[in-house]
């Protein structure tokens, strides 16, 4: 009986161990630092107002967010906003253009069509996959549970379809078709955390996040639309390199 319980220790542990080997990659938004807005290659400076932009290179992507997006289409820009003017100013990420030399406006990615880009890429396959791959090992984790359970005074294949379908059946069947669902979501949390969406930049206030651009484009400057709240004037600016 010794014995048995060592080798239904032995398959937990390998279980559990395969269950970390199997996890799919960690989509998750960091702390990295700022500069200030005019250090970056991309800047604008009108009035008090300073605008710096800079497009995130592969490992400043995987260092920030824990994945290369350029495998979605996908490119984050930072966004850093300073404003030592006395107005205040409105930002709207759907009124920034990637420019081209030759004239092209490429609009930045909505918020929504990032998390689709990005859940339909690569990486989101690889999300869903790790997350369904870990409720089947659960699975395997279950029936060696239950072995446990039954080698200890009841029948061990008993036990071990027991702890199968209590602990990994059911929620492996349940798991295949929510697992996307939850990888979605996974996405969404994370973005909203950094997107730059629609902001007021106040007076004395620095801001910053992140606008998503289709990656694979040489762009030679970013068109912004601003609104100049207190003026109730709309102008737009060119952060260039």
């Amino acid at each position: 009986m010794f014995f048995r319980y060592m080798r239904t220790v032995a398959v937990v542990a390998g279980a559990l161990g395969m269950l970390g080997a199997c996890e799919g990659p960690k989509f998750q938004s960091s702390i990295t630092p700022i500069k200030a807005p005019m250090s970056y290659q991309m800047s604008h400076q009108q009035g008090g107002l300073q605008v710096g932009m800079h497009f995130l290179s592969l490992d400043e992507q995987i260092e920030h967010f824990g994945v290369d997006m350029s495998k979605a289409d996908v490119t984050p820009v930072r966004v850093v906003v300073r404003n030592d003017d006395t107005s205040e100013f409105y930002i709207q990420a759907e009124q920034i253009f990637g420019q081209t030399a030759n004239g092209d406006l490429y609009p930045s990615y909505r918020l929504d069509q990032s998390i689709t880009r990005i859940r339909q890429s690569e990486i989101g396959s690889a999300m869903a996959s790790g997350a369904v791959t870990g409720l089947l090992i659960g699975a395997a984790v279950g029936a060696a549970a239950g072995a446990a359970i039954g080698s200890t005074g009841g029948n061990a294949g008993d036990g071990a379809a027991l702890g199968a379908a209590t602990v990994g059946a059911a929620g492996a069947i349940k798991g295949a078709g929510a697992a996307a669902d939850a990888t979605s979501h996974a996405i969404r949390k994370e973005l909203r955390k950094v997107d730059w969406g629609n902001r007021v930049v106040y007076p004395g206030r620095i801001e910053h996040g992140f606008i998503f651009m289709k990656s694979g484009v040489a762009y030679d400057a970013i068109q912004v639309l601003l609104y100049n709240v207190n003026k109730r004037k709309n102008f737009r600016i060119v952060v260039g390199r």
